[in-house]
């Protein structure tokens, strides 16, 4: 069951964008912290596959259930339907979203939007959300483009007046407060929460923005 509020504290990790932490207890902490929503982006150089990624995937999606927190999965349609996780979230490389909700007729599906050239391109009917940036550089995403900035969030909310939109790419804390005004319904963030020294206080701090 999918609701726009669950993108308010929405993080997105892998094992390749926790600097060598332990991804469990990463999330655990973010869990702690009140992240509303989060996506597992298994990607990069040494990432998970195979039996690994299915045991890890298991595990995490849990860990979230224990928190009442939806789990998501990062491109892998497979594994999303194999662990009958919340949804998924693809890109617009990846299969098209009108083939995936036959997939998956009662599971939340995220798509990510950049400019309204992609935007022309997408079947946003099929989807219950958009992610839209990268709103600033990022270093987590080695794909993501140019960064839009917070004329591209408003520009992205006018060609989807009604559609739930999360804001991503490079957001720290104190970026939430300004990208809010840009009628976003929430953040995703990936290293501003997974390299914290202290992850549930960071996720606390997130949260007063708000």
């Amino acid at each position: 069951m999918f609701y726009k509020e669950l993108l308010k504290l929405y993080f997105i990790c892998g094992t390749t964008t926790c600097q060598g932490k332990d991804l469990y207890t990463v999330v655990e902490e973010a869990l702690k912290g009140g992240i509303t929503l989060f996506q597992f982006r298994e990607k990069g150089e040494g990432d998970l596959d195979g039996k690994e990624k299915v045991e890890l995937a298991i595990k995490l999606q849990n860990l979230c259930k224990k928190y009442n927190v939806p789990f998501i999965v990062n491109d892998d349609i497979e594994l999303a339907l194999e662990i009958d996780a919340d949804g998924v979230h693809v890109g617009q490389d990846d299969l098209g979203v009108d083939e995936i909700r036959k997939l998956m007729p009662d599971k939340i599906i995220g798509l990510s939007i950049k400019n309204e050239e992609e935007f022309q391109q997408s079947k946003v009917e099929y989807v219950d959300y958009v992610g839209v940036g990268p709103v600033f550089d990022t270093q987590s995403k080695d794909d993501a483009g140019g960064a839009i900035g917070y004329e591209g969030l408003k520009l992205m909310r006018k060609l989807l007046p009604q559609m739930p939109l999360v804001a991503i790419g490079g957001i720290q804390t104190q970026h939430i407060k300004e990208i809010m005004k840009t009628n976003m319904d929430g953040v995703s963030i990936i290293s501003a929460i997974s390299y914290a020294k202290n992850i549930e206080k960071t996720v606390r701090e997130m949260n007063e923005q708000f």
